[in-house]
């Protein structure tokens, strides 16, 4: 297969005809009607653009040597699994508040959807995750390769090295994509800090979530932050302020949507946590049981920890972490987790955060009708199942 051989190969045609409907479903095929047409009309947008935009970039790697196909293969059959393309989608919408042309700043979308592939390839390992919308992970697929090759060397080792750089590639391109937005070089420098102030937050909250992880940390302060860094600002807050900056909003207004929004987005990263617990693994593409697993100190089980007896907090620490945990143990978790009153507080924390959230978005200086557009995003956000 020649330059670009494996990029074809991997049928840009299907992704170019996916429509706004074909985009507002999970990774399951389930439909999910309640997505704004906010957001499913510019997801579409960006879903049909992505593979064609990377295309002479994957060429030019392939060209360097064909033994770099299944490389960019495996990238481009990640972008392939699907996937919301809530930020970029967000990046265009928070663009068009502010009386830009989408279309300028479809590269600027393109690029967070990129960095985002990164994060997730670079995650999955991190978790040692399984599997990711239904395929298996990166670093599992190229252990797997390594075998069927006879290669030498620790499989093991050679998946995770590879699920390391072929993120790295999405980081790399994602930078190439963002430059190519048609706004003047002023905007488009300030966009661009806003890009790598939203890179510098999600590894800082990664890092920060490692930590807990690992020092077996559990309280509501911290699980906040994460949920701050990783997905309050990371997945909601930077994407409109960075298509706003990209529009020449003053950095005032810019911020003030940014800090408007920002509930809404740990809300729904609170409320992704709370999936991960207690999600149905055929919705969300995702094996079940995985952040127990991991160990992760989310807010659902922080609550948990504050409200259980030594006994229960014994019971249920020693099932975080557990790489060997079973159907049974996740069962006995959630049980833990749900008696102990964590999921209802939860809930909870989340209905007040979105009350917070629509109440600074109803006082933006923006067009009745875009408040409207952000109001309907910042429900679906924390009612979906997936």
């Amino acid at each position: 297969m020649g330059p670009g051989g494996a990029a074809v190969a991997h049928g840009y045609g299907r992704r170019a005809s996916m429509t706004g409907t074909d985009v507002a479903q999970d990774q399951a095929g389930k439909p999910d009607a309640a997505v704004p047409a906010a957001l499913s009309r510019r997801a579409a947008l960006v879903d049909a653009a992505l593979l064609d935009a990377i295309a002479p970039a994957l060429a030019r790697v392939e060209a360097l040597d064909a033994r770099l196909e299944p490389w960019t293969a495996e990238l481009v059959g990640s972008i392939e699994a699907g996937g919301k393309r809530l930020r970029p989608a967000l990046v265009l919408l928070g663009h068009t508040m502010l009386g830009g042309d989408e279309r300028d700043v479809l590269p600027a979308g393109l690029a967070v959807e990129l960095l985002h592939l990164c994060a997730l390839l670079h995650d999955d390992l991190i978790d040692g995750a399984a599997t990711r919308r239904g395929r298996p992970t990166a670093h599992v697929t190229f252990a797997a390769r390594h075998g069927e090759l006879g290669h030498a060397g620790d499989r093991d080792r050679y998946g995770a090295a590879a699920a390391v750089l072929v993120g790295d590639l999405a980081f790399v391109l994602a930078d190439e994509q963002f430059l190519r937005c048609s706004v003047p070089a002023e905007t488009l420098l300030a966009g661009l800090a806003g890009f790598t102030t939203l890179r510098e937050e999600v590894m800082a909250g990664q890092a920060l979530d490692v930590e807990a992880a690992a020092a077996r940390a559990s309280s509501r302060e911290l699980a906040l932050a994460v949920a701050a860094a990783k997905s309050g600002r990371y997945s909601v807050a930077r994407p409109l302020q960075i298509g706003a900056l990209l529009a020449g909003a003053e950095p005032g207004l810019a911020g003030s949507l940014a800090a408007a929004v920002e509930p809404l987005g740990q809300a729904f990263q609170v409320r992704d946590d709370v999936l991960g617990v207690f999600g149905d693994q055929v919705v969300t593409g995702k094996s079940a049981g995985d952040d127990l697993r991991e160990g992760k100190r989310t807010l659902l089980v922080a609550e948990a920890l504050a409200r259980l007896d030594d006994a229960g907090q014994d019971a249920l620490e020693a099932l975080l972490g557990d790489p060997d945990l079973d159907a049974d143990g996740v069962a006995r978790a959630r049980e833990l987790i749900r008696d102990s009153g964590a999921l209802d507080a939860t809930q909870a924390w989340v209905d007040d955060a979105v009350a917070r959230g629509l109440e600074a978005v109803a006082g933006l200086p923006l067009a009745p009708e875009r408040v409207r557009e952000l109001e309907a995003v910042g429900r679906w956000l924390v009612g979906r199942t997936a």
